[in-house]
């Protein structure tokens, strides 16, 4: 059964009296943008009369209705939380190149979130949206490589996709190319290098950063350590509220 046919049939099945009207009143695009506005609205109480939107246009191949669509059964926004119906929304999308759909979708494949686990299609997808520049795919897919828990651990890969991530100044990936540094993993270990990844996380607000920084600073730098740990504790930071209560 092709996406593009299932994606018919959870239409059917989804959709309310208002798919029928909305596909006879309005172009996909024209009912992608109503959607979307009352999505951005915040709305709730026409969040079914979103997905109904999206579902009519989803219908005629619209990609971003496809992903959107499968953002509000994923999430549970106007229609009941289903993540394995959106798992095929997203699939429809990705299958015409939608980076965030392959994201999510590889995503949801790479842990089992709420479909089978497939790690060799999440990689693809993974890829592929990385490829097309998607900060957290890059993201996702170099800390999957590094952590080896759901695919074969391979630094030199994790070094990519995560040094690709941080490039765009994601926290989480400095964070995890700061450990790497730190500990010499699959590079040349190097503390500066380290430091200065954890300042760029910690500044955008990663209390885990703030801690790690936190740590290498405390013998050459005892005070900027003790105030990273508070700024980590106000943040609800664990590890620092331990450590500042030791």
């Amino acid at each position: 059964m092709t996406y593009q046919f299932r994606i018919a049939l959870l239409a059917l099945t989804l959709s309310t009296a208002l798919v029928t009207g909305a596909r006879a009143e309005l172009s996909p695009d024209a009912a992608v943008a109503k959607a979307d506005q009352i999505v951005e609205a915040g709305n709730k109480s026409a969040y079914a009369q979103a997905f109904a939107l999206y579902a009519a246009a989803a219908e005629t191949g619209a990609v971003w209705a496809q992903y959107n669509a499968g953002e509000m059964l994923y999430e549970g926004k106007g229609v009941r939380k289903d993540r394995a119906k959106a798992a095929e929304y997203y699939a429809a999308a990705a299958d015409q190149g939608n980076a965030w759909a392959q994201y999510k979708l590889g995503s949801m494949l790479l842990t089992g979130d709420g479909i089978a686990p497939l790690p060799s299609r999440a990689v693809k997808l993974l890829d592929a949206s990385a490829m097309q520049g998607n900060v957290w795919a890059n993201y996702i897919l170099g800390d999957a490589y590094l952590e080896g828990n759901r695919i074969p651990k391979d630094l030199t890969r994790a070094n990519f996709y995560l040094d690709r991530a941080a490039q765009q100044n994601n926290p989480w990936a400095l964070l995890r190319l700061g450990e790497i540094y730190r500990d010499g993993r699959g590079v040349s270990q190097s503390k500066v290098d380290a430091v200065t990844l954890f300042e760029q996380s910690a500044a955008q607000g990663n209390s885990f950063a703030m801690v790690a920084l936190a740590e290498l600073l405390a013998a050459s730098n005892p005070t900027r350590s003790a105030s990273l740990l508070r700024d980590a504790a106000k943040l609800g930071n664990a590890k620092a509220k331990a450590m500042l209560a030791d």
